[in-house]
């Protein structure tokens, strides 16, 4: 029940008031008697054995104070909601992704998303039907199709899981548009976060759930092998209003303890941890790093793990009429399992035994060349073959400058050329599967892609030529960007890969929610199974894994046999801040009638008070004339 005018209750202070009179009112009436000796002696006898003499008779000031309590309960306008009607469908979109289990008062925030789901299921009635969906499900997403059976739909928002995916990758909301197809229909998102949300046609009713708790947690992690030792680096990052003193455990696959370190992080600050592993015997092994009695409401960023696998051997073909030093040595020592050849324009023919072939400068290729496996890095090469673009090739011969450049993208991770001048490149339309990665006011200076599973790497200037341009003697940038895009290449070339653009997989290290793809060289078509961290087992039914919901270590099996293993961490600032969009208001009822607001009916329910009220005053009146 609300009160559409809660202000009347401060006419409450009118109860003492009728008490007061109760006690002031004098009660006498007139008696003949010959002497009143008599009289006074049993009055005084009766005052000393009776105290509160003037509540002896409570009935009547309780029927004039229930009376003013009812007259003033009818004043604040008593109203009762009841379920409002919509001409249309309502669909409700739950997250469940990984924020959605930290803790708050005891209850994860998925559990007070489904308490919301249910009490607004309850609250509304839809002549066209509900829709039950989460943010991270197989698609299409749904969890209960169309229907007006309350009992349903209540059952589907108690069967949805947690998962331990990030919030920035869901198409839950491109699938929701196309059940909408009136415009009565309606969207209704419960979350803790509103931040990742598309531009859609629809609008959408928010409803935030959570608030700001307490959290550490590891921000990233990366395994490295190093002659014959293990790195292991991570950054751990701490949202608390105070300093906190860290435990971090390395431990081997069955929680064996190898080193642990102690750091302590200040408030909002991040700090990093290093850890160096003899390698001896712990090739194939699960390594993981633990924050050890970390007292925070989320728990999936304690822990990461990773494959130490035996790196295999990556070849590079270097197809150049010229000496390129600074290039030769980037390669080189890229990693100890590089192996680098070198051949002039007349002796390249099309090898499959390079993993990344570069083909430095402009030079005649045949178009069969590109359907090749091989991945490819072209520099300062202006060919105009089909298979890289379908515009001419246009040369800028006059300087341009780096003027914006792809930060979203991993490769460019740390990474600023702004500014950096080129005397003379070349210009192309990309094709529909390139990526810019660096803009000039002339067009696309360096974009790379994938086409036909193989990757490729296009710079389109003189890059490692001082004359042209500085990219490779004066630029402090150069090194990072060329290493994060050897080792883009470098993940492409194991059985295991992300179908998302990632720098580094050669430890089969990747985050929840990426889709991989396992490649299987077998004759027959064998039955690829995947376990995953909580032991149940994901058949394939192509080479494309989608279920990576869960933190942990997955094995592969063909047949009965293991395959490879990897490993998927959440590692996701952006997740493990916790901090909810403070937007919306929490609570549906408080103020928020903007355009698309669910809305259920208050029913004022004021007139009952009133003719119980009348009623009171008849027996009040009746009790007072009768005594």
């Amino acid at each position: 029940m609300a009160f559409l005018n809660p202000a009347a209750f401060y006419l409450l202070c009118a109860i003492p008031i009728v008490i007061a009179l109760h006690f002031l009112k004098l009660r006498r009436q007139r008696f003949v008697v010959s002497s009143i000796m008599l009289w006074r002696e049993s009055a005084e006898d009766q005052k000393a054995n009776v105290p509160f003499q003037r509540l002896r008779n409570l009935l009547l000031p309780l029927l004039q104070t229930i009376f003013l309590l009812l007259i003033v309960v009818s004043v604040a306008r008593p109203a009762l909601r009841v379920p409002g009607i919509i001409d249309g469908k309502i669909i409700y979109i739950i997250d469940n992704s990984a924020s959605m289990q930290s803790k708050e008062t005891g209850k994860t925030r998925l559990t007070l998303a489904k308490q919301e789901a249910k009490k607004q299921i309850k609250l509304v009635s839809v002549s066209g039907g509900m829709m039950i969906m989460t943010t991270h499900s197989p698609k299409p997403y749904i969890e209960q199709t169309w229907t007006t059976d309350q009992d349903k739909l209540i059952q589907a928002v108690e069967n949805i899981k947690a998962t331990d995916i990030g919030s920035r990758s869901t198409s839950v909301f491109d699938h929701a548009v196309r059940y909408v197809d009136s415009p009565q229909d309606k969207i209704v998102f419960i979350s803790d976060s509103f931040d990742n949300i598309p531009d859609i046609s629809v609008p959408i009713t928010k409803i935030i759930v959570g608030s700001n708790t307490d959290n550490i947690g590891i921000v990233s992690f990366n395994v490295e092998k190093i002659s014959e030792q293990y790195n292991v680096l991570a950054s751990i990052q701490n949202w608390t209003d105070t300093t906190r003193v860290i435990d971090a455990r390395l431990e081997l696959g069955g929680g064996r303890s190898i080193d642990e370190k102690t750091v302590s992080i200040p408030s909002g600050d991040v700090k990093s941890v290093h850890f160096s592993v003899n390698a001896n015997r712990l090739d194939g092994e699960v390594i993981g790093l633990h924050l050890v009695d970390v007292d925070d409401d989320f728990e999936l960023d304690n822990k990461t793990w990773a494959i130490l696998n035996v790196k295999k051997q990556f070849n590079f073909l270097l197809v150049s009429d010229r000496e390129q030093p600074f290039l030769i040595n980037l390669l080189r020592n890229y990693a100890d399992n590089v192996q680098l050849q070198r051949v002039t324009t007349d002796e390249f023919h099309a090898s499959g035994d390079a993993d990344v072939i570069i083909i430095d400068g402009a030079i005649p290729l045949e178009h069969s060349l590109l359907h090749q496996v091989n991945n490819y890095i072209f520099i300062d090469w202006h060919s105009e073959l089909l298979s890289l673009a379908d515009a001419p090739v246009e040369m800028v011969s006059s300087p341009v400058n780096v003027i914006s450049e792809n930060k979203t993208h991993p490769l460019m991770q740390d990474v600023s050329l702004i500014g950096m001048g080129v005397k003379e490149s070349a210009k192309r339309e990309l094709p529909i599967w390139g990526t810019s990665l660096l803009e000039t006011e002339k067009g696309t200076l360096i974009w790379l892609g994938t086409e036909s599973g193989r990757r490729i790497l296009v710079l389109e200037f003189d890059a490692f030529n001082p004359e042209v341009s500085p990219f490779a003697t004066t630029i402090p940038d150069t090194p990072l960007l060329i290493y994060q895009c050897l080792q883009w290449f470098e993940s492409n070339t194991y059985p295991i890969k992300p179908l998302t653009e990632q720098t580094n997989s050669s430890n089969q290290l990747f985050r929840t929610g990426e889709l991989l793809k396992i490649d299987i060289q077998h004759n027959d078509e064998p039955i690829v199974q995947v376990k995953k961290p909580d032991n149940t087992l994901v058949k394939l039914a192509d080479d494309i894994l989608s279920e990576t919901d869960q933190i942990g270590v997955y094995t592969v099996f063909v047949g009965d046999t293991v395959f490879d293993r990897f490993a998927v961490n959440l590692v996701d600032a952006d997740e493990s801040a916790l901090t909810p969009t403070t937007t919306e208001s929490k609570d549906p009822d408080a103020g928020n009638e903007s355009e698309g607001q669910l809305q259920s009916f208050k029913q004022e329910v004021w007139h009952w008070s009133v003719l119980f009220a009348v009623g009171l005053l008849l027996c009040e009146w009746w009790f007072y004339h009768r005594h």
